[in-house]
């Protein structure tokens, strides 16, 4: 197997893939986006941190390094990677697969979305679907999505931007419990106690 640099219609092939799934993704987001414009929240928590503007500045760096490797500049080819094919196709089923988890979350969330974090009006605790096991299984699921696709574009200008966008996750994710532990109450912490917050947790929390 030839792990050098991919042949022009190979490359091809991959960049019209890129541009499907990411009609496909837009498609489901953009349909419960509309659908959550509908509603006015109780409460709207403002993006004001550190790590919020972090991810704002790493959101928008890895758009343009889309648009970057969508236009093929010249100049940027030095971020070209050499990856092997079934690497860059492990990005397209791990893409392909987040997909899936966003529907999944959002069916699980239903009048709970916002595109923003918000407390919604008689807002409930979503503890079914992928919630069941995951606090934050939409972040899971995105942050899958953006690593998968910066394989499949075999380009380090997207890869490390993905990297950079994973990265304010955590503060994120902590900032938002701390918001619903003051909504919830113990409701919310004994929710923690026995899920993980991106992934399932292996053992529950002793109390």
């Amino acid at each position: 197997m030839d792990f050098g640099a991919p042949k022009m219609d190979e490359e091809l092939f991959f960049r019209l893939l890129f541009i499907a799934i990411y009609a496909v993704f837009f498609g489901v987001r953009i349909r419960y986006r509309v659908e959550s414009t509908r509603r006015e929240p109780e409460r709207r928590q403002k993006a004001e941190s550190m790590a919020s503007k972090m991810l704002i500045i790493a959101i928008l760096g890895y758009l343009v390094s889309i648009v970057l490797y969508m236009l093929d500049v010249p100049w940027t080819s030095w971020s070209r990677l050499a990856m092997p094919p079934w690497l860059r196709w492990l990005g397209v089923i791990g893409a392909a697969s987040s997909i899936l988890l966003v529907a999944w979350t959002h069916r699980a969330l239903g009048r709970q979305y916002s595109a923003e974090f918000a407390i919604q009006k008689d807002h409930v605790l979503v503890t079914t679907g992928p919630y069941a096991k995951t606090r934050h299984p939409m972040y899971t699921a995105l942050n899958m999505f953006s690593f998968s696709m910066a394989l499949t574009t075999s380009n380090l200008l997207v890869l490390l931007f993905a990297i950079l966008v994973i990265l304010p996750f955590p503060w994120i994710a902590r900032e938002e419990e701390q918001v619903l532990l003051e909504t919830f109450g113990e409701e919310y912490r004994e929710y923690m106690r026995r899920t993980g917050r991106f992934f399932p947790r292996i053992r529950q929390r002793s109390t």
